[in-house]
């Protein structure tokens, strides 16, 4: 008889360690970026390729997950994780750190894969709003922690020991899953493998992130990044047409005719966007802006998370009793209101402002995923589990990366464009740190300015959307 806290403890490790190694990744560019000569632009892409081949191979590790059981694909996810890490803890220069970044993503495209399914179809569905909120906590302080303790390794030991830390953490993780996770999968299915639906998918999502990130860099026109994106598109149309004439397709496009899936994929897929996008800038504006260094950074990134201790549960409680609309309206509701209070940031800002701002931004980010993971979950049939678990993970992470990417964007031209002026020469290496005060803000207003408009969005998409009451009975 499987013990299903033992299942919850290890999906929930697993889910701490990717989002534990992703909040000291992203507290550790500024210190990278300075320590290589290299401008944000380029630095962040230690995240947008990890994120790339993430959200490429979600959909793919699902449906081979269907095919060969979940927790094959959940152990090799941690096990790939592991030794990406490793081999990034001993690069010496940004090519070879992005090279096994990309192995990282792999593994990471594994591990998310698979865990919304392994829930729903290994723990009573009465108690999925629970676990789902258990996973979003763990997720967070994951994230949070690794924020506090990666500002602390950056300040006393190194950023390359950034990586290394989570190796021992990995295998632990591993030595878990092997013993814990059940061998067999009650909803394990037979078929082909679709080889060239999982190509399409990679070649979609890829001409549709690098033109917005690339082209921005590269100083492309707009008929250029038009014509990319252009691409992505009749790529995605080919791809449309030949998923929906195969017998197993890798993406079943027949979910998204159920509106409150693709209603609630969407607003996942923004409020992501907007939670990422804000909390990749912050560290940059303490350490640009105020001055602060690594390792109090990561401090004040750390304690207003702290609260998100009570509200993960808590909101897959609300979900579980009274339905997962309540908690993902009020999430989306303090999502705005955290990226008002981000828009006012400024040299002489406090540090009590400050906290407000980031702990309403943690409860909002506390409350949605539980609740907004139950809600399209309950919209799915029990042969299509792995399908929908990696839609709902292809959506949050592509969020993940696009956050990034147009938060980072909007930031980047703002500062390089008004620096090149005053300076009156090409700007190359970590130009940001030339960048004079005023300039930085206004680019950080223009960025947290976008998440604002985005959040407003979401709260229409959540208001409209509505779970399906059958699925806890």
């Amino acid at each position: 008889m499987k013990n299903n806290n033992l299942i919850v403890l290890t999906l929930a490790l697993g889910m701490f360690l990717w989002s534990f190694s992703a909040g000291i990744v992203n507290i550790s560019l500024p210190t990278i970026s300075q320590f290589l000569d290299i401008s944000t632009s380029t630095v962040s892409l230690i995240i947008i390729v990890h994120l790339i081949v993430l959200i490429s191979f979600l959909v793919i590790f699902g449906r081979v997950g269907d095919i060969i059981g979940y927790k094959k694909v959940f152990l090799m996810g941690i096990i790939f994780f592991t030794i990406g890490a490793y081999f990034c803890g001993i690069s010496l220069d940004i090519v070879n750190l992005i090279i096994f970044r990309i192995i990282q993503g792999i593994g990471s495209a594994m591990l998310l894969s698979v865990t919304p399914a392994i829930i729903s179809v290994q723990l009573p569905l009465d108690i999925s709003g629970k676990v789902f909120g258990i996973i979003s906590l763990t997720t967070t302080l994951g994230l949070s922690s690794g924020y506090g303790i990666g500002g602390l390794i950056n300040q006393y030991a190194g950023w390359n020991w950034i990586f290394l830390v989570t190796v021992p953490m990995g295998i632990a993780v591993i030595l878990l899953a092997f013993k814990i996770l059940p061998e067999s999968v009650e909803n394990k299915q037979k078929g082909d493998f679709d080889a060239i639906g999982a190509i399409l998918i990679f070649a979609t999502l890829l001409t549709l992130i690098l033109p917005v990130y690339i082209g921005e860099s590269m100083n492309w026109g707009l008929l250029s990044v038009i014509s990319a994106i252009s691409i992505s598109l009749i790529l995605a149309i080919v791809l449309f047409k030949w998923e929906s004439r195969q017998k197993n397709p890798l993406f079943d496009f027949s979910i998204l005719k159920n509106v409150h899936i693709t209603l609630s994929l969407i607003s996942g897929f923004l409020a992501t966007l907007v939670l990422t996008g804000s909390i990749f800038l912050i560290p940059f504006f303490f350490e640009l802006v105020m001055g602060y260094s690594t390792d109090f950074s990561g401090l004040i990134i750390l304690l207003p998370s702290l609260a998100v201790i009570f509200i993960g549960p808590l909101s897959g409680y609300i979900s579980d009793r009274m339905g997962s609309r309540i908690p993902t309206v009020a999430a989306v509701f303090s999502l705005i209101i955290a990226a008002i209070l981000l828009t006012f940031l400024n040299e002489t800002i406090g540090l009590l402002f400050i906290f407000i701002a980031l702990g309403i931004r943690a409860l909002s980010e506390g409350m949605f995923t539980p609740a907004n993971n139950k809600l399209i979950m309950s919209h799915s049939t029990p042969e299509k589990l792995g399908s929908v678990s990696s839609l709902l993970n292809t959506a949050r992470y592509l969020g993940l990366v696009m956050g990034v990417v147009i938060f980072n964007t909007i930031f980047n031209y703002t500062i390089s464009n008004e620096t090149a002026k005053i300076l009156g020469v090409p700007l190359n290496g970590a130009y940001q740190l030339s960048a004079p005060t005023e300039i930085l803000l206004q680019g950080f207003h223009n960025a947290f300015i976008a998440g604002l408009v985005i959040s407003i969005l979401i709260f229409v998409f959540s208001i409209l959307t509505r779970e399906n009451k059958e699925f806890s009975k």
